[in-house]
């Protein structure tokens, strides 16, 4: 049996283990979304074509390298159905967290 170009092309993804549940670096969340993206099976080139962003910016965001803007951090992580919850400091941010003089 003779392979056309695309059954050659096709890669083996292997999927990445989810990172722990608290995100606090870009590297962090880079991980979610790489493990997300693996573990369906998808190559960085699908997942760019599918939710419409350049291969680089998705390999900076899962790299957590570069500059990504947080609007196509959104747009990946909601292609990839990926949703994130927040929780409030529990002294409601009064011991520091802001460059306030």
């Amino acid at each position: 049996m003779i392979l056309g170009k695309k059954d050659q092309c096709m890669r083996t993804v292997k999927a990445t283990p989810h990172p722990a549940p608290l995100i606090t670096h870009p590297q962090q969340l880079g991980a979610l979304v790489r493990a997300v993206r693996t573990a369906s099976g998808l190559t960085l080139e699908e997942t760019a074509l599918s939710v419409k962003v350049a291969k680089q910016t998705l390999q900076n965001l899962e790299t957590g390298t570069g500059t990504v803007s947080l609007a196509l951090a959104f747009k990946v992580m909601n292609g990839l159905g990926i949703r994130l919850t927040w929780q409030a400091p529990p002294d409601g941010g009064r011991s520091g967290g802001t460059d306030a003089a």
